[in-house]
């Protein structure tokens, strides 16, 4: 397998293509990244709320200072949930699955040439890119690297991308000039970067007084000031140099006649596009830093982020002088900087030291004692070699090749091992975060558990103050007894009685019909029409008391059972509001039923079975009334019927007979219908207290009907109990938060949650 499918293939582990399909180190990364950031969402969310319940606590006011005086702990709880040092960590495990994810997601392998300045940094990249000098510009006078270059193994015509700072990044560059040399301003816009000339003025007359380093970084900033219109046109912009000419301009602090140049001022990034002259050379990527030893502000931070972020190995460039030479203070203060930002373990697998020597340069005896040097030292690196960075078969032979087939064989390797650190990094966080949560409960810790875990203020109020169930059996209680009779109907049915005879007709009337002659005037014609008329106006009382008594008794007992729902001393569902006006109790029930119930169907039939009540005794009394009058009916079949002896009577005596006949009768249809009611009497309150018990049932008895007459209560409870509510609303409202944060806090408490899959 050649090099370059090697590093082919470490590419595809990384982005999860290929025969890693679906295992790929990218995805794995990508979801703990998704995981932190959740993470961190609810831990800013929950130190919203900590910051809450603090602020009340320290007013004496609100649910939370409440909750502080009946718990002396609550307060001290509450302050050891501090969130920071924990996000801090978390944020920190951001960083490492940003720096993994930019790492992971690259389709290259890139090597960072690092060192300090004048060391031929720029003449290796010239010898492995093949680019020039006009475009890697190399320089044996000052600084000469401006800007951050990112070479590209491709193949075609040589050509770059440059990309420029935006306007926040380049104030925020040069603000940091004037705070390193203590010059008090603050910018608010890239334009007022050209009204610093009386800032430059006045600290440069006094120069002389300040400090060598404050005289280098005012020369820089000086720049920034002076030659504003050379590179302000070009922020926030990135363009395309299709001529390999045009590069040089925008990387280099000097043009090819060494006259400065400040379009890199503005510059964050040139990348470059160019086929390397190593065949095997793969999907490398090379990436240019400016030399340590420049003089711009921030140097150092920005080689060791293009380390950290950009980098899958590096090569430390050093030249060794001529006239003898051995490891410098800054050797040491570069390599430390390395160890410190990398890690020891991981130079081993991809930092190279590359001795820049050749017969030209004089110093391959100063070389070979470096190199001596090196090794009895306790370093962290790959390898040493020794190269002429301004030969590009040297470097291909001596350095290049190496370098490759070493990442060929390691890189996987260390992305392996960066995996296992950052899980590393993954545990503690765990671990952190475990502990945090145990302080949260401790918050919720007895009383307040206790309330949440028995269900708050609604279960104490279901419990408590809900008082349907005993009004209910006081209702039941009320219709129990078997033995009592409902007066209602025995005073109407008494009533109907002593006014029958009101009905009976009177001597003169019965007389004008017996002279009025023929045949309706016959004497026994004349008494069976009075009987039977009798007969149907008592008749007729009696079906008013089926039509009117019996439906008042079912309807007040309606009323009764809707008032036990209605009052507060009840059920309390008056306090449910309705979509719709009522007329009356029984109107209001049947609305309630069409707007509210249709989700809970055991309470809608058992209170349809109220609102459809019927008292079903008509047919009785009806049968009791129809018995007692059988002596009034002129029926030839009855027997009981009297037929008095008209025989030999006049006219007059024969009307007194007929009148005093029926009104003998009346006290015999009075007994037997008073007698024949009797057994009437108890049967509505038998009916009214088994209808009762049947709601009962249903409702508190029966499990599933009990369970949805809560659920029902539980949705309009703060209608139902809207005073209890305002009191203590808030504070049931206070623990529901953080019981919810409680609880969303520890469903991610998880330790494979915080576990980086490692492939």
């Amino acid at each position: 397998m050649t090099i370059t499918e090697k590093i082919n293939q470490i590419i595809d582990q990384r982005i999860g293509r290929n025969e890693y399909e679906g295992k790929g180190r990218l995805s794995a990364i990508r979801t703990k990244k998704a995981f932190f950031n959740e993470l961190l969402k609810l831990l800013n969310d929950y130190e919203g709320l900590r910051g809450n319940i603090l602020s009340q606590i320290e007013r004496s006011s609100g649910e939370y200072f409440m909750m502080s005086t009946e718990d002396p702990t609550f307060k001290d709880n509450v302050i050891a949930t501090d969130t920071s040092a924990l996000k801090l960590m978390v944020e920190k495990c951001l960083k490492e699955c940003d720096r993994l994810e930019k790492r992971f997601n690259r389709d290259s392998i890139n090597i960072s040439v690092v060192g300090r300045a004048r060391q031929g940094k720029s003449r290796l990249l010239q010898s492995i890119s093949g680019l020039s000098n006009e475009v890697i510009p190399a320089s044996d006078g000052g600084d000469c690297t401006g800007a951050k270059s990112v070479i590209f193994n491709s193949a075609g015509n040589t050509h770059a991308k440059v990309v420029f700072y935006n306007e926040i990044e380049m104030v925020e560059q040069v603000q940091k000039y004037l705070d390193a040399i203590s010059i008090p301003c603050l910018l608010g816009s890239l334009g007022n970067i050209k009204n610093l000339t009386s800032e430059i003025n006045a600290f440069e007359k006094d120069l002389i007084n300040k400090s060598g380093g404050s005289n280098s970084l005012f020369l820089h900033l000086k720049k920034y000031v002076e030659h504003y219109d050379d590179y302000a046109a070009y922020i926030g912009q990135t363009i395309d140099l299709p001529d390999e000419k045009d590069i040089r301009k925008y990387v280099a602090q000097y043009d090819a006649d060494m006259k400065p140049t400040y379009a890199f001022l503005a510059v964050k990034e040139v990348q470059i596009f160019t086929e390397f002259p190593v065949k095997d050379a793969g999907k490398i990527v090379l990436v240019d830093t400016i030399g340590l030893g420049d003089t711009s502000l921030g140097i150092r931070e920005k080689m060791i982020t293009t380390l950290r972020e950009d980098s899958d190995a590096a090569i430390l460039v050093r030249l060794p002088n001529p006239n003898g030479d051995n490891i410098r203070v800054e050797d040491d203060e570069l390599y430390d900087l390395i160890r410190e930002a990398m890690g020891t373990e991981a130079l081993s697998k991809w930092l190279f030291f590359a001795l820049n020597v050749c017969d030209e340069l004089k110093n391959q005896n100063s070389g070979n004692a470096m190199e001596i040097a090196l090794n009895q030292r306790a370093l962290n690196y790959a390898f040493i070699k020794k190269t002429n960075c301004g030969d590009r078969k040297s470097v291909e032979d001596e350095l290049l090749m190496p370098i490759l087939n070493f990442l060929a064989a390691n890189l996987s390797q260390v992305d392996g091992s960066l995996m296992k650190k950052a899980n590393q990094l993954f545990n503690e966080c765990y671990n952190s975060y475990y502990n945090f949560c145990l302080k949260v409960s401790n918050i919720l810790s007895g009383s307040f558990k206790k309330n949440l875990e028995s269900g708050g203020l609604f279960d104490d109020l279901w419990e408590d103050n809900l008082l349907l169930t005993r009004k209910l059996n006081e209702l039941k209680t009320k219709y129990s007894d078997r033995n009592k009779k409902c007066d209602l109907i025995f005073n109407e049915v008494r009533r109907v009685i002593r006014n029958i005879a009101k009905h009976c007709p009177k001597k003169e009337v019965i007389l004008d019909r017996l002279t009025a002659g023929g045949e309706k005037g016959h004497a026994h014609n004349a008494y069976n029409y009075y009987a039977d008329n009798l007969r149907a106006e008592i008749r007729e009382e009696f079906e008013e008391i089926s039509r009117s008594t019996v439906t008042t008794l079912q309807d007040d007992f309606k009323r009764e059972v809707c008032e036990t729902l209605r009052s507060d001393e009840g059920g309390r569902l008056a306090k449910v509001p309705m979509q719709t006006d009522y007329k009356d109790d029984m109107d209001w029930l049947a609305h309630f039923i069409e707007e509210k119930l249709k989700n809970y169907p055991i309470l809608e039939n058992a209170l349809n079975d109220i609102l459809n009540f019927r008292l079903n005794i008509e047919g009785s009394i009806e049968y009791k009334a129809d018995m007692a009058l059988t002596c009034l009916d002129s029926n030839n079949q009855n027997k009981r019927f009297v037929v008095p002896n008209f025989q030999g009577l006049s006219n007059d005596e024969i009307a007194s007979v007929i009148e005093q006949t029926l009104l003998s009768t009346i006290p015999i249809v009075a007994d037997e219908m008073m007698e024949g009611v009797k057994d009437l009497l108890s049967i509505p309150y038998y009916l009214f207290c088994a209808r009762i018990q049947k709601l009962y049932d249903r409702l508190i008895f029966k499990r599933d009907g009990n369970r949805e007459l809560k659920n029902f209560y539980r949705k309009y409870a703060p209608a139902i109990w809207p005073q209890e509510f305002k009191n203590i609303a808030n504070k049931e409202v206070a623990l529901g938060q953080l019981n919810d944060y409680h609880n969303r806090l520890n469903e991610l408490r998880k330790r494979e949650l915080f576990v980086l899959t490692i492939n």
